[in-house]
């Protein structure tokens, strides 16, 4: 059978399952991912929440393995998503099919439990955590180790994966769930992960050297909640260097040092070792307290190199620079740089040369661990000279002194370095239910460099003019927040604190408060007057898992939360009978990479606010809106709160870009009695 019959045939046996039903919008969207996974396209596609994306995406991926030996990597933004993907949706997925495909799931290594590092810190419960775990990873320890969730948190950094470890090497790594996970990657034909995982795997292979990631070589790659993928682009291609991490370059050298030590004795160079390694530990040393001095000078920090040069000459480049520090930047980067290529080039040369003599029982194994350590150092050296040398467009500043000075190198234009690593590299889709703005692609297409072959929208699931309605306080109700300084500040947040209080009385709580900044949650928390039988949760008070399932459990609870509530929550049901968009998120250029990020938009031409600043805010606003409706049977309020949104030309921008057809109100009660909630 073709992919695309066993596509068909999936989704009628599909139907026949209890629970489901054919929905032929979902069928569409399986049936366009096929063939372009089976042709080699590539494609965008905005595909609303409760369309059933997880499993219209699993279904071609299984049928082109089936039928044409392809391999797909499908990779969310959050953990969470991915493992549902793993957990509920292959499975199922995989029950439509008669044939056997193989598959595997992997997130970032420092996700996993390490079973050594449990056996130091938690003697006694490696091996009831062994029997009852399936993936070893983070969420999988926190359910399976009954501690209070302060402890887990103190407890996790200590028993996580380190970022390097000696794979082969290690006692524990026939056991290991991480390099379990990596083993079955090779046979695999779908696999999950995370964006990441994709993007660390791209910049890991080489295809010129014929070096594959740990993904090795597929022939597809699925990006869903793609609108986040900028986001984890910006985090996995960034370079930070601080005291912390070069005290963690340090214990690395030493465990390359140690790992080497048999292989080292046979062949009488111990010494040599023990000498580069002493080299590169003196020279950090060095650096640390260059850093420590840098610090002791500085009052704030700031912009030391940005390129292109053509933006150094913008005026709010000129007021963040901190060029006076450029040459006690380039010294701390350079002497790192040279230490780490020393030891580096020395050890790939002595590790090989081990290998091929072969005069240790376990030069094989210990050469091949010895290439992780190996890679990070040089890895390390090259983040150093890109920081006080930065290529591409991207700035190297040196952040906000606080605890320490932290030195970094972050991109400001992402179009060059992902069509290099991922959109020139394997045919692709990017999927999520707020792909567009202003009913386009075009900011995504600008913000990422993708150039799609093919672009679909599918139409919600959802008839948000009889399920939903708009709130929309009184224009004088609330300040306009940009205005509010000082004692203004207060009465801005009494405001909001009273309608928030009447939203949650009129709604009987079920109510998601989606702020922008801890700041203005807390200020806004402090002004609150509402019944003690309706209580309000505060993020950040406990972990954010719990905090969300106190709220799913409560059905009279409220809850305020910031970012990361803002996208990939999902509580369906009256639990969440109403969202409140608190402000609208506008990004605040106040960090040094946002400042060379507008500068270089207007150097390109390009008005920021509109080109970057609105269109982002705006497809944040959809993401928060989205955590409303979440099945057929949902109903609610959407509250927007900043009075910007009647009050500038761009508010009614914000408006056209959320479902169509909802009734707006300026009365809770009257939103509250139109729409139906008991």
């Amino acid at each position: 059978m073709t992919a695309q019959e066993l596509v068909q045939l999936a989704f009628e046996r599909l139907a026949q399952r209890s629970g489901f039903e054919t929905r032929h919008d979902q069928v569409q969207l399986s049936l366009l991912l096929s063939d372009l996974i089976e042709q080699g396209s590539t494609g965008l596609f905005e595909a609303p929440t409760g369309l059933g994306k997880s499993l219209a995406t699993l279904i071609p991926a299984i049928a082109n393995a089936i039928a044409n030996d392809k391999r797909t990597v499908i990779a969310t933004y959050t953990n969470v998503l991915a493992d549902q993907y793993w957990r509920k949706d292959l499975p199922l997925a995989l029950s439509l099919f008669d044939a056997h495909v193989p598959t595997a799931f992997l997130i970032g290594r420092q996700r996993y439990v390490c079973l050594m590092a449990m056996d130091e810190h938690m003697p006694g419960e490696v091996e009831s955590f062994q029997l009852g775990a399936e993936e070893g990873v983070e969420n999988e320890f926190r359910r399976l180790i009954r501690k209070p969730d302060r402890e887990i948190n103190k407890l996790w950094p200590q028993i996580a994966v380190p970022p390097v470890c000696p794979a082969r090497a290690c006692p524990a790594y026939d056991d290991c769930f991480y390099y379990q996970a990596r083993k079955k990657l090779e046979k695999a034909k779908v696999i999950i992960t995370n964006h990441s995982v994709v993007i660390q795997d791209a910049a890991s292979s080489d295809p010129e050297a014929e070096r594959e990631g740990m993904l090795f070589k597929y022939d597809f790659l699925v990006l869903d909640e793609a609108h986040d993928f900028p986001s984890a682009a910006l985090n996995g291609l960034e370079f930070e260097l601080s005291g912390s991490r070069l005290g963690s370059l340090t214990g690395i050298a030493n465990r390359l040092e140690n790992l080497v030590v048999p292989l080292a004795e046979v062949t009488g160079e111990r010494r040599e070792w023990h000498e580069k390694g002493e080299e590169l530990r003196h020279q950090v040393q060095v650096a640390q307290k260059e850093l420590v001095a840098l610090g002791m000078q500085l009052e704030h920090g700031g912009i030391v190199a940005v390129t292109p040069e053509e933006i150094d000459d913008h005026p709010a480049v000129q007021r963040a620079h901190a060029k006076q520090y450029l040459t006690q930047v380039e010294s701390i980067a350079e002497r790192v740089r040279n230490a780490c290529d020393r030891l580096s080039t020395d050890a790939v040369l002595r590790v090989e040369r081990y290998r091929q003599e072969g005069k240790h029982p376990e030069a094989k194994t210990i050469a091949d661990s010895s290439r992780n350590y190996i890679s990070y150092v040089r890895d390390f050296a090259a983040g150093a000279h890109e920081l006080s040398r930065p290529s591409g467009a991207a700035v190297s500043y040196i952040g906000n002194p606080r605890s320490e000075v932290i030195l970094r190198r972050d991109y400001i234009d992402l179009r060059e370095p992902l069509t290099g690593l991922i959109w020139d590299r394997v045919p692709y889709a990017c999927l999520s239910a707020t792909l567009q703005v202003d009913n386009e692609f075009d900011y995504f297409k600008q913000l990422t460099g993708t150039k799609p072959m093919f672009e679909e929208v599918l139409p919600s699931p959802f008839d948000h003019s009889l399920q939903c309605a708009v709130y929309m306080p009184k224009r004088d109700a609330i300040p306009d927040p940009t205005l509010s300084r000082g004692a203004g500040e207060q009465t801005y947040y009494r405001a909001i604190a009273r309608e928030l209080s009447q939203i949650i009385e009129a709604c009987q709580g079920r109510t998601l408060a989606l702020f922008h900044s801890r700041k203005e949650m807390e200020g806004v928390y402090a002004f609150m007057e509402v019944s003690e039988d309706l209580p309000i949760l505060v993020q950040g008070r406990t972990g954010v898992a719990m905090v969300g399932e106190q709220f799913k459990k409560n059905i009279f609870a409220s809850l305020f939360a910031l970012r990361s509530f803002w996208t990939g929550f999902d509580a369906p049901g009256e639990t969440c009978s109403c969202v409140a968009l608190v402000r609208i998120p506008f990004e605040v250029p106040v960090e040094p990479s946002m400042i060379a990020r507008m500068a270089y938009l207007a150097q390109q031409g390009m008005d920021p606010f509109q080109s970057h600043t609105l269109p982002n805010a705006k497809i944040i606003m959809r993401q928060g809106a989205g955590r409303l409706i979440r099945s057929e049977n949902d109903k609610g309020i959407l509250a927007l709160l900043d009075p910007r949104i009647q009050t500038k030309r761009y508010g009614e921008q914000f408006i056209a870009n959320l479902p169509p057809g909802m009734r707006q109100f300026n009365d809770i009660l009257d939103a509250v009695g139109w729409i139906g909630l008991e």
